[in-house]
């Protein structure tokens, strides 16, 4: 039985239920006392749970779900499942309250497995594509110009946003000639190479010049970002402080923070859950969580 401070005042007045009658009442739940009640002939209290679960603003009265105490008592004895279906009302800086107990280390970890998009939409909103890129090892550069996704169109676009030094010195690498051309010789020698002449130059830039070239592909089509890896999406993230992380991650929606949420252990869960509005709590109860309300009783 789930105890709670139920108002008891409500519950004989609106149930007709004698108050000599609590002490004997002790460790019953609401509904045991409802039919012990029906049984002497109360029919109000017979028809209680219909008449409570087709009427939360009453079911919020009587359980005083404004207390949070009572609140965290009923979503405790819920299982992890019925839980995370509470989230979904809550806020998202509500959830992100409760990613607090994560390491700056593990809410990295956690990043990596939310959808490209969304962890995008987290990075974009800390900084620019330019700032990002700065901040970008090579190895994850090289990832990305790699990527079977990537139409030569983009590219050749992109390379006219690089620098003409950089230009020349790709193409010094690629051929191990010196090269004087200007940036229009050196982009029309590219767009007649081959798709394997044609990557070799490409991973043949500086480090500069990739992110040159990276920075006007993105210009040129900005959902291109969603296919750095998460784990370059998420590098920069590494040397930030744990409060930064978190406030990044409030510019994400209620649903797209679940995902991270339900990482969280079940007592966690339970605690943060408990800050659901009452009266959206005590709807959701009366239209999913029948059971619950019946094993709820009251202290004395």
């Amino acid at each position: 039985m789930i105890s709670l401070d139920i108002d008891l005042s409500y519950l004989s007045r609106y149930y007709h239920i004698n108050t000599d009658n609590w002490k004997q009442y002790k460790n019953m739940s609401i509904t045991e006392i409802m039919q012990t009640e029906a049984e002497q002939g109360n029919t109000k209290a017979a028809e209680f749970l219909m008449r409570i679960t087709s009427n939360p603003e009453e079911l919020c009265k009587l359980f005083q779900l404004a207390d949070p105490k009572n609140r965290y008592l009923i979503i405790a004895h819920m299982n992890k499942d019925d839980q995370m279906k509470l989230m979904e009302f809550l806020k998202p800086e509500e959830l992100v309250l409760g990613l607090s107990i994560f390491t700056q280390e593990a809410l990295v970890e956690l990043m990596k497995q939310l959808p490209p998009e969304t962890l995008a939409t987290v990075v974009l909103e800390k900084m620019d594509p330019e700032k990002f890129l700065q901040q970008l090892p090579e190895e994850y550069m090289n990832e990305f110009l790699s990527s079977d996704k990537m139409d030569k169109n983009i590219f050749m676009a992109a390379l006219e946003e690089v620098d003409e030094s950089e230009l020349q010195k790709m193409m010094e690498h690629a051929t191990g000639q010196p090269c004087y051309d200007n940036s229009e010789s050196i982009i029309q020698q590219m767009g007649k190479m081959d798709d394997h002449q044609f990557q070799r130059a490409v991973l043949s830039f500086e480090p500069e010049g990739k992110r040159q070239l990276i920075a006007g592909m993105l210009q040129e089509k900005p959902e291109l970002f969603e296919e750095f890896s998460p784990e370059a999406m998420t590098h920069p993230f590494k040397t930030m402080q744990k409060e930064e992380i978190l406030k990044s991650l409030t510019v994400l929606e209620t649903q797209e923070l679940l995902p991270m949420v339900e990482n969280l252990p079940q007592d966690v869960m339970a605690l943060i859950a408990t800050q659901i509005d009452p009266e959206v709590f005590s709807k959701v109860l009366c239209s999913d969580f029948a059971n619950i309300i019946a094993s709820c009783g009251f202290k004395m």
